[in-house]
């Protein structure tokens, strides 16, 4: 199939490449001229396990162009994959999305099947058709799509994803929805052809459920160091109920990325917009701020002054394994850090160039090639995510490389009883307090 996908971001480079190795011939659209350069030369835009070496296999079947009058006009199938950010207000920001509508109108000279795989409000499906037939003499058929990857993890996902919803708004669509789903089944997944808004709605549903799993288990945590309860014993007793499972219930300071602030921002906008009260996702964006509170109050009841310490931060993306920093929570922790006057040194395997965009003339933070690096001659490190780097450090990493080994966790990687001869604090367990020596400079 000859398909079109517009916006080679995160979903839609992925999409772009995975059906491009299924032997689809694919024509990727985005205004970023130097990302087109790259595709154009077979470099990957992204830092996804398996993007790359997929990208190169795939070249053959893939095109890639700034100019959407040659990725619209002869298209039968669009794929609309372009971010839709929050707003000020916490609405969904559709900017970009009515962008590529108006280049549809503008280009299209033929019927059209329009793909939805950008997060929208519910009921944009329907809004989409009106728009594009009250200003064009063609038919278009618009099916939602949602996508459910995860950052990291994104072509297993593709590969065998856990399900595939379709929303449709009357019989042609269902044939549609069913070709589209076709194209992504290669192995057995359950698929779930319903209509446009209960499509949007699921994706909502979805994400804000999971978020509310995270800022549920940190509140948990919370109580727990006030009760003298352990949340990684407590999170695995409730996990075996199978009403509960065990995912999402890693406690830590909080989610980020691209999607979960987003979402749970906007099914809030979207609920009061209707007159619904959605207290309980309200109450999961509020207790997710509170998380960096929670952990900065830590360091502080700590030190009396973090004024010229040095601090190690291991971890700036909003998780580990992607260079991704939108909505990280190191953002706010570092921001408060440094208005302590501490100096700061960073390492992060992927993400350091994004972040540093976001700290420009900032004399006190330094960027180190290796965790070692930051380790060295630090007063007090800070774990922010969860690579697999910092995981397979050892408590005799800590001891060797920093001044005193004082740890904060934000991440619970290591077991409290494993990091003998350190300071280890961590959420929602007890602290570890051994007997160190201070060393002096390496």
């Amino acid at each position: 199939m000859e398909i079109t996908i517009i916006g080679l971001g995160y979903v839609g480079l992925v999409n772009a490449v995975y059906l491009a190795s299924l032997g689809h011939e694919i024509f990727g659209y985005d205004i970023d001229k130097n990302k087109i350069s790259l595709l154009r030369q077979g470099v990957a835009t992204l830092e996804e396990p398996n993007l790359q070496s997929l990208l190169t296999e795939s070249l053959p079947n893939l095109r890639f162009s700034t100019n959407h009058k040659d990725a619209i006009r002869h298209a039968s199938h669009i794929f609309i994959c372009v971010d839709t950010p929050q707003d000020k207000d916490g609405s969904v920001d559709m900017k970009n999305f009515y962008a590529v509508l108006d280049n549809i109108i503008e280009d299209s000279i033929s019927d059209q099947c329009i793909v939805i795989r950008s997060t929208v409000p519910v009921g944009t499906n329907k809004i989409v058709k009106q728009y594009l037939e009250s200003k064009s003499s063609n038919h278009f058929d618009v099916i939602s799509f949602p996508e459910f990857l995860s950052q990291g993890k994104a072509i297993s996902n593709m590969i065998q994803p856990d399900r595939l919803i379709l929303g449709v708004n009357d019989q042609k669509g269902v044939a549609l929805a069913k070709e589209i789903a076709q194209l992504y089944l290669i192995k057995k997944a359950p698929v779930m052809i319903t209509s446009s808004e209960n499509a949007e709605m699921i994706k909502y549903a979805s994400n804000c459920f999971l978020a509310m799993k995270i800022s549920y288990i940190n509140n948990i945590a919370q109580l727990c160091e006030k009760v003298g309860a352990d949340v990684d014993k407590v999170a695995k007793g409730m996990s075996y109920d199978p009403r509960i499972g065990e995912s999402f219930l890693k406690a830590g300071i909080g989610y980020g990325g691209s999607c979960f602030p987003k979402d749970t921002n906007g099914l809030y906008w979207i609920a009061n917009d209707n007159s619904v009260s959605m207290e309980i996702v309200k109450s999961t964006i509020d207790i997710n701020k509170s998380q960096v509170e929670f952990f900065l109050n830590k360091i502080y009841r700590r030190f009396k002054s973090l004024a010229g310490l040095n601090v190690a931060v291991l971890g700036v993306a909003f998780k580990g394994g992607t260079e991704d920093v939108r909505n990280s929570q190191a953002i706010p922790i570092v921001k408060a850090i440094l208005e302590k006057n501490a100096n700061i040194t960073i390492y992060d395997p992927l993400a350091m160039d994004n972040f540093q965009k976001l700290f420009t003339r900032h004399t006190r933070i330094k960027y180190v090639d290796y965790p070692y690096d930051a380790l060295k001659n630090a007063d007090v490190v800070l774990i922010l995510n969860d690579s697999e780097e910092f995981v397979n450090l050892k408590p005799l990493d800590f001891i060797t490389y920093m001044r005193k080994p004082v740890i904060f966790d934000g991440r619970n990687l290591y077991k409290v009883e494993s990091m003998e001869g350190t300071e280890y604090h961590s959420i929602g367990r007890p602290s570890r307090v051994d007997k160190v020596k201070t060393r002096k400079s390496l």
